[in-house]
């Protein structure tokens, strides 16, 4: 089959033969058979989030067609687990499913890094592809080649790298999705903004993204900025040894304050706090600017993303940040602000100003 001449971005592994195309646009997901061969493979197994199916399944079975297998698995984050990968690998393993099988991810980040894991390990690793459906799956969780499921109390603790023949990011998906689940997806962005400003910072503090009444006019073009962003940094470092801890950035509290929720606050909810208490540690050490601390803050704000929570314990945040993974011997590494656009990484920080950028937000 020929595949047809569309514009995408392409995401180039260094190191490795390797090119995904990342797809972004309206409806493109009726177009997956022209952009993907679908008939060379033996078998099709598609894994659909089940707030995905509730909205989508006469969509996705009449574009997959009648032989393609398909399979629902609960969403949210709490179903993040083994025991979701091992539902999907029970369902490989029943039908059938060989090497030359494919495995299509159609839902959020969840079923993006669930999915992924199970296909890269099933038989040493099937080919797939991903088809984002939230807008923090769109513009983070399905690039860049992390799977991978949480595990004892502690978010993607189990996982690979492995990358994905395709992702299609739909963005009619989004119409489905709830106000508060789409505001979420701008955490990721607006980290993508701050880490690099390369114009994008600027132009999200002077524009109003965040308006659903603007959904369609913003969301391709922040998208397509956002992903090339993303797809530059994956490029130069994808198994993360240097240039892609950037991107951790509002990621050691983001992650620990999610955890520590148990489900109160959505991913995008958390990096946002997180984001928020790693730029005021980065101004406590007298390095970010108060005002770039206040645009952070402002922006954040205008995405009408959480700024403070109250609800949960210092001790246990505490606790979740010092078992996360990108720590080693025993410390807490921290991607740390000079400006905007301006990152380091791999910084230790003194315990006090650990606590003061946490009692900043937990209150």
């Amino acid at each position: 089959m020929k595949t047809p001449q569309m514009e995408h971005i392409a995401l180039s592994v260094a190191g490795k033969k390797t090119t995904v195309p990342i797809y972004i646009g309206v409806n493109i997901f009726d177009e997956i058979n022209s952009i993907i061969d679908l008939q060379k493979y033996s078998s099709v197994l598609a894994i659909i989030d089940k707030n995905v199916a509730r909205h989508w399944t006469d969509r996705i079975r009449k574009v997959l067609g009648e032989n393609t297998f398909s399979i629902t698995i609960p969403s949210g984050e709490k179903n993040k687990t083994l025991a979701t990968a091992e539902k999907i690998w029970a369902t490989l393993s029943k039908k059938e499913f060989d090497r030359k099988s494919l495995v299509i991810n159609i839902g959020g980040g969840m079923v993006c890094d669930v999915g992924a894991f199970a296909a890269s390990t099933y038989m040493r690793g099937i080919d797939f592809v991903q088809v984002p459906t939230t807008l923090l799956a769109q513009a983070d969780a399905a690039i860049g080649g992390k799977t991978g499921f949480n595990f004892n109390g502690l978010k993607n603790t189990i996982g690979t790298f492995a990358v994905p023949i395709a992702i299609i990011s739909d963005t009619s998906f989004l119409s489905s999705l709830p106000q508060r689940e789409y505001r979420s997806g701008f955490a990721e962005i607006i980290k993508h903004a701050v880490i690099t400003g390369d114009g994008l910072f600027d132009y999200l503090l002077n524009t109003n993204f965040s308006s659903p009444a603007n959904r369609a006019q913003y969301i391709v073009p922040l998208l397509e900025q956002s992903t090339n962003i993303k797809c530059e940094i994956v490029r130069k470092d994808p198994y993360e040894k240097k240039e892609r801890k950037k991107l951790n950035f509002g990621h050691t509290v983001g992650h620990a304050i999610e955890m520590a929720s148990k489900g109160g606050l959505l991913h995008g909810e958390a990096i946002a706090l997180g984001m928020i208490a790693e730029a005021r540690m980065s101004f406590l050490s007298r390095y970010l600017p108060e005002n770039k601390l206040r645009d952070i803050e402002n922006l954040i704000s205008k995405a009408k993303l959480p700024d403070k929570i109250k609800s949960l314990n210092k001790i246990e945040v505490l606790n979740k940040i010092l078992f996360d993974k990108k720590n080693s011997h025993h410390e807490i590494k921290w991607v740390f602000l000079e400006d905007i656009g301006n990152v380091k990484v791999d910084i230790l920080l003194p315990d006090e100003i650990i606590d003061e950028g946490l009692d900043y937000i937990l209150k």
